[in-house]
């Protein structure tokens, strides 16, 4: 394997996975700041560590399309080859609505040496661009050890894996209680402030705001179900992984990308508080059945992964 650095300018556990079978240093460059300052200091010290490493590949997440635009034109003046990881925000930037923002994207997936995505979707996309890609899913992660008992209400409870963006029908979510029992309770997480009416909510659901890892995970953990939505088709959302690893039944969106990925363990909904509520409700009925179905799925997908990766190898060192 040639000599590698993966540089990304946030946390995201995707970047740990990769860089981790790669056997290339993980360098996340995250400035606590917002504006002009946050990208030039960003990009200075992307330029140091280019400068003393000296990586013959260099791997970057998208977004930040900033950080891959700019490695991108450096691979021409140090020598080096890119691989871009194209998140559905990378190729489809401010959900594709940006005339200069897609410019960008489209001349990245033609002048990156190689374009990680997660789907054949998103594949067709690169590849129409006249842009090399490679499908690789996301790892099922590890479980920390460090997790704990979360404290729940309900007699049943839904985590909601949450961030509030405008790709997520949180709102639907948030009134789907309203038509299940009283002793289910959904949790949300993420920063919802400016987002949710707080006064409105139903009685059994709750608003955890940010929580830390270990929290975050204990929650999983404790719950009964696991419900992740998104309304992009071509997206394969990352708590479905989480829960995946943790042997969770999920609830997920009826997209054919999630369908044909998470095929077992999975009930799939559309984004409306009445299908959500649906889901939610058979969730329940067949919690033994999709929790067993998950553990099968958890193994076939580990298995699916290394051989990808081992494909992946051989694609890289052929740059």
């Amino acid at each position: 394997m040639k000599k590698g650095a993966w540089i990304t300018w946030e946390i995201q556990r995707r970047n740990k996975g990769i860089s981790s079978a790669l056997g290339w240093p993980l360098y996340e460059i995250v400035f606590n700041r917002s504006g002009i300052l946050r990208y030039v200091r960003s990009t200075v010290k992307t330029i140091s560590i280019i400068l003393r490493e000296k990586p013959q590949l260099i791997g970057a997440q998208n977004p930040s399309i900033i950080l891959a635009l700019l490695v991108t034109i450096l691979k021409r003046i140090f020598k080096f080859r890119v691989i871009i990881d194209a998140h559905n925000s990378g190729i489809f930037p401010a959900e594709g609505r940006s005339v200069l923002l897609m410019a960008f994207s489209m001349w990245l997936q033609k002048h990156a040496d190689l374009t990680l995505v997660t789907n054949n979707r998103l594949r067709s996309v690169v590849e129409f661009n006249n842009g090399r890609a490679f499908v690789l899913p996301d790892r099922i992660p590890s479980i920390p050890k460090t997790k704990k008992e979360f404290p729940l209400d309900g007699r049943y409870n839904i985590a909601y894996i949450c961030t509030f963006s405008n790709d997520e029908p949180y709102d639907e979510v948030i009134k789907s209680g309203n038509f299940v029992s009283e002793d289910v309770f959904i949790y949300i997480t993420g920063k919802y402030d400016g987002k949710v009416q707080v006064n409105s909510l139903p009685n059994n659901v709750k608003l955890l705001g940010f929580v830390s890892e270990i929290e975050y995970w204990s929650l999983l953990d404790s719950v009964d179900i696991i419900l992740d939505l998104t309304l992009r088709e071509g997206c394969l959302v990352c708590g479905a992984y989480e829960g995946v690893a943790l042997a969770k039944p999920l609830i997920l969106s009826k997209t054919k990308t999630i369908m044909s990925y998470f095929s077992r363990g999975v009930i799939y909904v559309e984004p409306t508080a009445s299908s959500i509520a649906s889901g939610i409700q058979e969730a329940l009925r067949k919690i033994p059945i999709l929790s067993s179905e998950i553990k099968i799925l958890n193994a076939s997908l580990k298995r699916s992964w290394d051989n990808t990766f081992a494909d992946l190898q051989y694609s890289i060192n052929s740059l």
